[in-house]
């Protein structure tokens, strides 16, 4: 469809003609200079090491990746069922199905996204429900066999873990990350967003990851009028619990059965999560911690980090160091991994601190500790990634805002810039909105085909 970006001023929009329909304008951001500031993150990309898509067709029918996509895979999401336990109303999946994947198929599936990337640095396993899959630990332990996979995570609603307890335990042990659906702490949230009043059942998950300490990430979908008064709470929730190492806030996306909602749910975009979050938690959250991921579109993506000091304490880390400086360590991957860069960056940290003006950082000689204690945990491991991850989760908390893109608001310069994506089994790296928008619908997922196997839908290349 034809389209033009274009603003009045203060806003940002899509001006788009179809011959069918007519014009349309829909609005991409609400403030015109945050959108232009955003455009000065962008970073020179890593490119794959292997394109499975198709060049000679027009993008984005040949995605996946083809040799016109602008980055490599940072983020791989793999679905392994459509089956789930819930039927939430804003689904972008239109889970529900009784499909599931093998562990040959998820196999098939790793090996395609192995020849792609180097390496790994987090796996997603999602679903629909990924804990009611009947081989879910099977799958979990294909993926933590891979030396390419540095850390896996897991996305649920966790009601499983309150069916069959003895499932956190075996997640805990093989050290995956629990990236739990949380949305509020409120009754009428969950009846709106998932369909049903689930607060106790998630008040008891909270307390079964609490207690069993393992590594959780917040995933909360923000709503409109109906959850973003929520926010400061979960950041306070966030911040006070030392196992809860990220969050990730998804403005709702009207995809899949979200589609329906238009007309009764507010847009949000991402610099409305960061002015929504702006001195939250008596004033721990400032705005100007947050910065555009830049392996990524500007638009989809900002983060925060924060270091967690010795005495309990939070500070920023665009606080100590220029926003710039910071995300040049993080250009082609989602997460701060203390990676032998950031080791180096550590070390320079500590003397511009030590050398710099007395006052340019908050609670200096506590922040100067706390670096220090890092970078002897770190040291002592020779740069293994996976247990230099896990020493990170200690002393770093991360704040994500991801927007996805829908019908309305689809724009290929983001789709070509995607470090997001689904592998498939025929090779392919699917972008994550190209998949929901364009490939979704009555099949529900391009990985499964009703009636037969995903092998056999991956060998006629098509969903």
């Amino acid at each position: 469809m034809a389209t033009k970006i274009v603003t009045d001023g203060l806003c940002v929009y899509f001006q788009k003609f179809c011959p069918v329909h007519g014009n349309s304008q829909n609005l991409v951001h609400k403030d015109l200079s945050v959108y232009l500031e955003t455009q000065h993150y962008v970073k020179p990309a890593w490119i794959p090491r292997e394109f499975s898509g198709k060049s000679e067709k027009p993008c984005p029918q040949g995605c996946g990746f083809c040799k016109r996509h602008e980055q490599h895979l940072c983020l791989p999401i793999i679905e392994i069922t459509s089956k789930c336990n819930l039927t939430c109303p804003i689904c972008i999946a239109d889970a529900g199905r009784k499909w599931e994947m093998s562990v040959e198929e998820f196999r098939i599936v790793i090996d395609g996204l192995i020849r792609a990337e180097k390496q790994v640095d987090v796996l997603n396993i999602s679903g629909g429900e990924p804990l009611i899959h009947s081989r879910v630990l099977e799958i979990v332990d294909e993926a933590l066999s891979r030396p390419e996979i540095v850390r896996v995570s897991l996305s649920t609603n966790g009601l499983a873990l309150l069916q069959h307890s003895h499932l956190v335990h075996e997640l805990y042990n093989r050290n995956v990350v629990v990236s739990l659906q949380f949305d509020g702490f409120d009754d009428n949230v969950y009846q709106a967003l998932r369909g049903r009043k689930l607060l106790k059942q998630k008040m008891r998950i909270l307390d079964l990851l609490a207690k069993t300490g393992i590594s959780t990430s917040l995933t909360v979908t923000a709503a409109s009028r109906i959850n973003i008064a929520q926010l400061p709470k979960i950041v306070d929730y966030f911040f006070s619990q030392p196992h809860v190492v990220s969050m990730m806030i998804q403005p709702l996306s009207f995809a899949g059965r979200a589609s329906k909602l238009t007309d009764q749910i507010e847009r949000l975009s991402v610099a409305d999560i960061i002015k929504l979050l702006d001195g939250t938690d008596n004033g721990r959250i400032n705005a100007s911690d947050f910065a555009p991921l830049p392996c990524s579109h500007p638009l989809c993506f900002s983060l925060a980090y924060y270091l967690v000091l010795d005495n309990g304490d939070t500070v920023s880390l665009n606080r100590l160091v220029d926003a710039s400086t910071m995300l040049d360590s993080l250009a082609n991957r989602t997460i701060f991994g203390l990676d032998s860069e950031e080791y180096d960056r550590l070390k320079d940290m500590v003397y511009e601190m030590w050398s710099g003006p007395s006052g340019s950082v908050p609670d200096s000689d506590t922040v100067m500790k706390t670096i220090r204690n890092i970078l002897d945990d770190i040291s002592s491991l020779n740069f293994d990634a996976q247990r230099a991850f896990t020493a990170a989760e200690k002393y770093i908390k991360s704040i994500f805002i991801h927007s996805f893109q829908d019908v309305e608001t689809f724009d290929l310069s983001r789709a070509r810039r995607c470090c997001q994506a689904y592998p498939l089994p025929d090779g392919r790296l699917m972008p994550v909105c190209v998949y929901n928008v364009l490939y979704r619908g009555a099949s529900g997922s391009l990985a499964m085909k009703r009636g037969g196997s995903l092998l056999k839908t991956s060998e006629k290349g098509n969903k």
